[in-house]
C-alpha cells in the first residue's frame, strides 16, 4: 500500500496535484449544474520595528505568513456540490507567494508554497478529505488553539486523508450524539527524521442535559512512525509496523530499543470535555482540553492539571458592540512532574507485584528502578527530534516555542513547552467595522532538562497584545475588502516589538448552471 511504502516528499506532493487535477477534468466533462465556485485573492503587508514580527501578527493563518517583515500573495479557489440525497463533493487549492527578510527563522528572498490543494467528498454526516485541506477550528480564531490544543492550525496544511464523521445522532431529539476520524498523514518539511508519517485518530460523544445544555467529551490520538533516521536508517514501516502503531504496541525487533520498551512511534494526545449552554440571545461554553504522553487517563492527580481551559460567551446578535468574549487559562508546567524514574527501594525490590515488573528483572533496561513517569517533555520525543513541529512552527499550542532551524533547515524539536498563560479575546462591531482584539500574558519555563538553568530560569514574562480592523466592499464601495492589524509584543521572551498589517481581500462566488 502506498501509505506505507514512505513515498519521497516530491512523489506525494505529484501525486496529490495528479488527483485533484483529474478530478476537475472529471467535473468538467460531468457538467456544471447544482455547483458552486468561491474564489479569493489576498495581498499582505507585514512590517514591525523590529527583527521579527510580533507573536500575534505571525501566528495561525495555516502558517503562511513568515515570521520578519513580509509581502505575501495568496490565490485560490474552492468548488462544492450538494445533491438532495446528500452526497456532496468539494476540491480546492490555494497557493501562496513569499517575499520576505531574512533570519534565523526564515531565508529571506522571494518564494511560493502550496497552502491547500484538496478533494472531499461524502454522504450526509460521513466526509473523506484528501490532500492539504486546514481543519475546522470549533471554537474560533479567538482561541489559541482553536479548541484543539494538539493541533491547531499554526503551521502549513500537511497532506494526507483523513476520513471523519460530524455529529451522528440516533434519534430525532439529538439527546445522543458520536462522531469520530481515523487518517493517515505525510509529513513533507525537512525534519530529524525524513518521510515521518502521522497517523490519528479521535472518538467523541455528546450527551444533550436538557433542551439547552449539551455535555460532550473525546478523545484524540496521534503518532508519529515511519521515516528515515541519519543514525537508524528506515524505521519500521510495514503494514505489521502500522498495526502496532494503530494499538500503541511495541515495536518488534528491528525498532530501537526505546520503542521495544515503549510503544513503536512517538504517541501523544488530547482529552477533552465540553459543556455548552444555549439560550435564545447566546451561547456559552465551557471546555477543558488535556494533553497525555505516557497513555490517556480519565482523572489525574496533578496540583494543578495541564491542559488549557476555556470560557467563551458568544451572542446570538451578531451586529453588537461586542458580540464573543473568550478567557483562556494555559499549564503546561507540570508534565507528571519533575523524576522520570529513581532508584527502587529494598522493599520495592523484593515485594512480590507478580511476573513482568521490569525493577525486579535483571535483563530489563529499567532493572533496579521505579519508573513514576514524570518529565513527559510534551511534543518532543528523543527518537522523532523534530518533535510536534512542521516547517519551524508548533503543530500543537502556538505558546510552545520550537527551537530555531539548523543550517540543515531542520528544526529540532520545542526549547519551551512549560508555559501558563491567561489569553483574552474579544470580538464586535464598532461603527459598522467588524473588530477583533487578543491579549495573552505569559510565563515560560523552559523543559524541565534545563534543570533550572540557562535563559527560562527566572520565567521570563511576556504580553503579546493584537487588534485587527475590517473594511468591507459595503463600507469602501470598492470591488474589494481590507483588513488592517496593529500589533505589540512587550517582555522578556519576544523583543519588544511593534507592527502593522494591511491586507487587501478580493473574493466572490457564483452559481454554475448549463
Amino acid at each position: 500500500m502506498v501509505i506505507f511504502a514512505g513515498m519521497k516528499r516530491n512523489n506525494y506532493s505529484l501525486y496529490i496535484l495528479s488527483f485533484c487535477v483529474m478530478i476537475l477534468i472529471s467535473v468538467s466533462a460531468y457538467g456544471q449544474s447544482g455547483w458552486t465556485l468561491h474564489w479569493e485573492g489576498n495581498a499582505y503587508l507585514n512590517g514591525s520595528t523590529a527583527e521579527y514580527l510580533p507573536f500575534w501578527q505571525r501566528t495561525g493563518n495555516d502558517g503562511i505568513l513568515p515570521y520578519t517583515s513580509s509581502a505575501v500573495l495568496t490565490a485560490g479557489a474552492d468548488l462544492k456540490y450538494k445533491a438532495e440525497n446528500g452526497i456532496f463533493f468539494e476540491t480546492g487549492a490555494n497557493l501562496a507567494g513569499q517575499a520576505m527578510t531574512g533570519s534565523a527563522w526564515n531565508t529571506g528572498g522571494v518564494k511560493g508554497i502550496v497552502d491547500r490543494l484538496y478533494v472531499s467528498a461524502g454522504w450526509r454526516m460521513l466526509h473523506l478529505d484528501v490532500g492539504m485541506k486546514p481543519r475546522r477550528r470549533e471554537l474560533g480564531d479567538l482561541s489559541l488553539t482553536g479548541g484543539n490544543m494538539v493541533f491547531t492550525g499554526n503551521t502549513r496544511n500537511i497532506p494526507g486523508v483523513n476520513a471523519w464523521s460530524d455529529w451522528i445522532y440516533f434519534e430525532k431529539g439529538h439527546w445522543f450524539g458520536i462522531r469520530g476520524n481515523f487518517a493517515h498523514y505525510q509529513m513533507i518539511d525537512p525534519r530529524y527524521i525524513d518521510g515521518t508519517m502521522i497517523h490519528n485518530k479521535s472518538f467523541a460523544f455528546k450527551i444533550a442535559l436538557g433542551r439547552k445544555v449539551d455535555f460532550e467529551a473525546g478523545l484524540d490520538h496521534w503518532a508519529q512512525w515511519g521515516g528515515v533516521s541519519p543514525t537508524a536508517g528506515s524505521r519500521p514501516a510495514s503494514f505489521e509496523d502500522y498495526v502496532r502503531v494503530l494499538f500503541g504496541k511495541s515495536g518488534g525487533t528491528d525498532a530501537t530499543l526505546s520503542d521495544q520498551l515503549n510503544a513503536l512511534g512517538n504517541h501523544f494526545g488530547r482529552e477533552y470535555v465540553r459543556l455548552t449552554w444555549r439560550s435564545s440571545s447566546f451561547d456559552l461554553t465551557f471546555q477543558y482540553d488535556m494533553p497525555f504522553e505516557d497513555g490517556w487517563v480519565i482523572i489525574k492527580t496533578e496540583p494543578m492539571p495541564d491542559g488549557v481551559y476555556t470560557l467563551k460567551f458568544s451572542l446570538k446578535d451578531r451586529q453588537k458592540f461586542v458580540t464573543d468574549v473568550l478567557y483562556e487559562f494555559v499549564s503546561t508546567t507540570w508534565q507528571s512532574g519533575p523524576i522520570h524514574d529513581r532508584p527502587a527501594t529494598e522493599e520495592e525490590m523484593t515485594k512480590d507485584y507478580g511476573k513482568n515488573v521490569y525493577w525486579q528483572d535483571p535483563n530489563h533496561h529499567f532493572y533496579g528502578r521505579m519508573v513514576p513517569g514524570g518529565i513527559d517533555d510534551y511534543f518532543n520525543n528523543s527518537e522523532y527530534k523534530s518533535g510536534w513541529t512542521y516547517y519551524g512552527r508548533t503543530i500543537s499550542l502556538p505558546l510552545l516555542i520550537p527551537a530555531a532551524p539548523g543550517e540543515d533547515g531542520i528544526t529540532r524539536g520545542i526549547v519551551s513547552n512549560r508555559v501558563r498563560a491567561h489569553h483574552i479575546g474579544i470580538k464586535g462591531v464598532a461603527w459598522r467595522l467588524p473588530y477583533t482584539f487578543k491579549a495573552t500574558y505569559s510565563s515560560n519555563w523552559g523543559r524541565y532538562f534545563d534543570k533550572g538553568q540557562g535563559f527560562f530560569a527566572s520565567h521570563p514574562k511576556q504580553l503579546s497584545l493584537a487588534l485587527e480592523v475590517e473594511l468591507s466592499e459595503q463600507v469602501t464601495n470598492m470591488p474589494v475588502a481590507f483588513a488592517v492589524g496593529a500589533y505589540g509584543d512587550f517582555g522578556k521572551v519576544y523583543r519588544n516589538s511593534a507592527g502593522l498589517s494591511l491586507r487587501v481581500i478580493y473574493s466572490g462566488s457564483r452559481s454554475l448552471k448549463r
